[in-house]
């Protein structure tokens, strides 16, 4: 049939075969593209999670010290609670009951109430003022003390993509207890 005003023939319809081999290969192209992008953005996705778990877990040690939780053993913690990190254990950090008011954490365990890991393709790269980390809260205010009650006015904690060590998140406590993690 023959259109009378923009004289076209309607009779051919559809895409022929060469059509289609280039709109699929430009289809699988963006794909490859897209990608070829996603495991760095996961990888930095991750670093943010991590980021502001470590930062959730250091504030649920302040909240287990202000609500007087009781430790396993039964009886509510002198010292309250806190967090330890050590670079020698660059996957995980503890949380601790401070059982003995010592304001850290002890070395035999004997406190440690959870075992928390980094999330895989991350590492705890740095600590400072001074490797390990002790972030403690003691109730009932909770006062902070900061390695173990040494005159540090903020701790930092840096956790890297093991994959590409300039991507890095910084989680500090300052001695009033404020957490941020950038």
């Amino acid at each position: 049939m023959l259109n009378l005003y923009l004289k076209i023939d309607n009779k051919i319809k559809g895409m022929t075969l060469v059509e289609v081999l280039i709109t699929m290969a430009i289809i699988g192209i963006l794909l490859a593209v897209s990608f070829l992008g996603y495991r760095p953005r996961g990888q930095e996705l991750a670093l943010q999670r991590s980021a502001f778990k470590i930062a959730a877990d250091i504030e649920s040690a302040r909240e287990m010290a202000m609500s007087a939780q009781k430790h396993s053993s039964g009886d509510i913690p002198a010292g309250g609670y806190g967090v330890y990190f050590d670079t020698a254990n660059p996957f995980s950090y503890i949380l601790f009951a401070d059982l003995d008011a010592s304001k850290g954490r002890k070395s035999d365990g004997s406190e440690d109430v959870k075992g928390l890991k980094i999330e895989s393709g991350l590492t705890l790269s740095a600590l400072s003022p001074s490797n390990p980390v002790n972030i403690t809260f003691v109730p009932p205010s909770p006062d902070v003390y900061l390695q173990g009650g040494t005159t540090a006015e903020q701790v930092n904690i840096v956790i890297t993509i093991q994959a590409d060590p300039s991507k890095t998140k910084t989680i500090s406590v300052n001695k009033a207890g404020l957490i941020s993690a950038d």
